[in-house]
């Protein structure tokens, strides 16, 4: 059944997506994992365009001429050399729409990537924020507080950012060739090769049924990392796909401190009504976050606030170039009812409302894969008329680590959080507080 989810998947151009990851391979003993044929893509080509149609808020698209764009993938993916090849032209399809919540997701790969490194947009530049240790990346000599210039021969901006993004996290891609520069001003090439973890191997129709039998009541879990620092509590949010009754355990933790810093750097977005639940924490009274426009009608949303049982102490709230769509929802609100104070680097601009359908395809009698689009099936307004797609959050105060604190591993914005909310902690205190978290290994389907 489909489900709302506000998350940021915006890929850039088609074209772009092509290019970028055109000079990667997977290592050779992945091949036999690449059986899809043009045809069968052709079949996923199919069903996304149609879900787009049937779907698709605006029924004008856009503007996007669909027939002609989707007609021009079929030739190239008829042509297309390779698996990932003939993938990339759907999602490039897909992008025509230039839309922030409309993706499509190819079938998973039975295998991850660890990149080894991570990297985004602060300001307006790209910037390595970590690098692992023991990854080739590191051997290679890329460092913390390197500016990346360009991937693969293509020169990196925030518009195009999300394309790279897509690239490594969804098409799973082995390694990248940077062009960086260091501090010092000095550029050089690397080729950063990433560390291919084997996953789960072909799955058969009667192992994917049990699997769904299996979790099809699982909820979505807690992701959240928490830290006490004298009367106030900091709360590192990656995302919102929690469930309701998870997300009011977590207001929970934060109701004896007298101050609270909500880390939402990095959180893409997720449920709406996990949204609202924790909007509604923050206020006594109902609060208007937005007007839905459908593409027949629409409604208001509305977060039923908590009485006495509201959340009263100090909020101050975290955001970077990487926090998008609920995430952006929620700070945007904070600052029109003036509940709070945000700080940071002016958010993504990627704030609309999808649903997620999915597909399984046959591969043979016995087996088959999944995949599926996201289609936005909703725009969304703010209380006080404005958009925030394509346009962002900006904070209250803007407050941008340098490439020494990269470096460093100093962490100067949630310094500044903890200092607005009572408490004094060093750059390089907060830096350790929420370490990044490093794949190590793909869990297989039982």
């Amino acid at each position: 059944m489909p489900m709302k989810r506000l998350r940021l998947y915006r890929l850039g151009s088609g074209f772009l997506l092509v290019g970028v990851l055109a000079n990667s391979a997977l290592p050779q003993e992945h091949e036999q994992y690449k059986a899809l044929t043009n045809s069968q893509v052709l079949e996923m080509l199919n069903a996304v365009e149609s879900d787009i149609k049937k779907n698709y808020w605006d029924p004008k698209l856009n503007g996007l001429d669909m027939d002609k764009t989707f007609a021009e993938a079929r030739q190239k993916i008829v042509a297309a050399r390779s698996q990932n090849e003939a993938l990339l032209y759907v999602a490039g399809a897909v992008d025509g729409l230039k839309d922030s919540h409309t993706r499509f997701v190819p079938p998973e790969p039975p295998y991850r990537v660890e990149q080894g490194w991570r990297a985004q947009i602060i300001g307006t530049k790209c910037y390595v924020t970590h690098v692992q240790p023991g990854s080739d990346a590191e051997a290679k000599g890329l460092k913390a507080g390197d500016e990346i210039v360009l991937i693969n021969g293509f020169k990196i901006t925030p518009e195009n950012f999300a394309a790279l993004t897509y690239g490594y996290t969804v098409f799973q891609q082995s390694g990248f060739r940077l062009l960086v520069r260091s501090r010092d001003g000095n550029g050089r090439e690397i080729t950063a090769m990433a560390k291919v973890l084997p996953g789960q191997k072909v799955v058969t129709r009667e192992e994917m049924l049990a699997w769904f039998s299996a979790h099809a009541h699982d909820s979505p879990k807690d992701h959240s990392y928490y830290a006490q620092q004298g009367g106030i509590i900091l709360w590192k949010l990656p995302d919102f796909d929690v469930e309701p009754e998870t997300m009011d355990a977590s207001i929970h933790k934060t109701k004896s401190f007298s101050a609270l810093v909500l880390d939402l750097r990095g959180n893409r977005g997720g449920s709406g009504v996990a949204t609202a639940r924790l909007l509604g924490a923050f206020f006594d009274h109902d609060v208007h976050v937005a007007n839905r426009k459908r593409r027949k009608g629409g409604e208001s949303i509305v977060a039923k606030g908590r009485g006495r049982k509201a959340y009263s102490g100090k909020l101050i709230v975290l955001i970077d170039r990487n926090s998008a769509s609920a995430a952006e929802i929620l700070a945007r609100v904070i600052q029109l009812e003036k509940r709070g104070i945000v700080i940071g680097d002016r958010s993504a601009g990627a704030v609309m409302e999808a649903q997620y359908f999915p597909h399984t395809l046959s591969l043979s009698p016995a087996s088959v894969t999944t995949y599926a689009v996201e289609v936005t099936n909703a725009d969304l307004v703010m209380a006080d008329g404005g958009r925030l797609e394509s346009i962002g959050v900006t904070p209250d105060e803007q407050i941008l680590p340098s490439p020494a604190d990269l470096e460093s591993a100093r962490d100067p914005a949630l310094a500044r959080a903890a200092e607005l909310a009572g408490v004094q902690i060093t750059p390089e205190e907060a830096g350790k507080l929420f370490p990044v978290h490093w794949l190590e290994r793909v869990p297989e389907i039982d």
